[in-house]
C-alpha cells in the first residue's frame, strides 16, 4: 500500500533507503547489483556515497531499474558518475537527472549500482538514497 495514499491529513515524509559493500566487496564488479524495489511510486530525490578507502579510478552510477530489465540497461538517476577515487569518509553527492520522469519509480521497479573504471583499492562502500512517496 502506497503511503501516500493514505489520508490527506497525513504528512508523507521522506525515507532514505542505504546498501553497503563492506571490507574488499566494493573491489569486485560482481557486487554491484539491485539493492532496492520500490513496493509503490515514489521519487528519488538524493544520491550520497562515501567509502573508507578510495578505488584507484573508480566510478559509481545508481539506475531505475524496471522489473523485467536487465541490470546495466537501466536509466541513470545522475547526470554523471561519481568518482570513488575522492577522498575517503567524505560524502559525495551525486547530481540528479533534472528530468522528472527518470526520477520516479514505479511499484516494482529496482534501484541498482553500476560500476566502471578500476575499482581496485575501493574498501567499505556506502550508498545513501533519499526519496519520498507520491500518490
Amino acid at each position: 500500500k502506497n503511503p501516500a495514499n493514505s489520508s490527506a491529513k497525513e504528512v508523507v515524509q521522506s525515507f532514505t533507503v542505504s546498501h553497503q559493500l563492506s571490507g574488499t566487496l566494493p573491489a569486485t564488479s560482481a557486487n554491484y547489483q539491485r539493492f532496492w524495489t520500490a513496493p509503490a511510486k515514489c521519487v528519488v530525490d538524493s544520491v550520497v556515497a562515501s567509502w573508507a578507502t578510495a578505488s584507484s579510478s573508480g566510478t559509481l552510477q545508481v539506475e531505475k531499474v524496471p522489473s523485467g530489465t536487465a541490470q546495466a540497461s537501466g536509466t541513470n538517476l545522475l547526470t554523471s558518475t561519481i568518482s570513488t577515487a575522492g577522498a575517503a569518509d567524505t560524502n559525495n553527492t551525486g547530481t540528479l537527472s533534472t528530468t522528472a520522469a527518470t526520477l520516479e519509480l514505479a511499484a516494482g521497479d529496482s534501484l541498482a549500482l553500476v560500476d566502471g573504471g578500476t575499482l581496485t583499492s575501493l574498501v567499505s562502500l556506502t550508498v545513501t538514497v533519499g526519496l519520498h512517496w507520491i500518490p
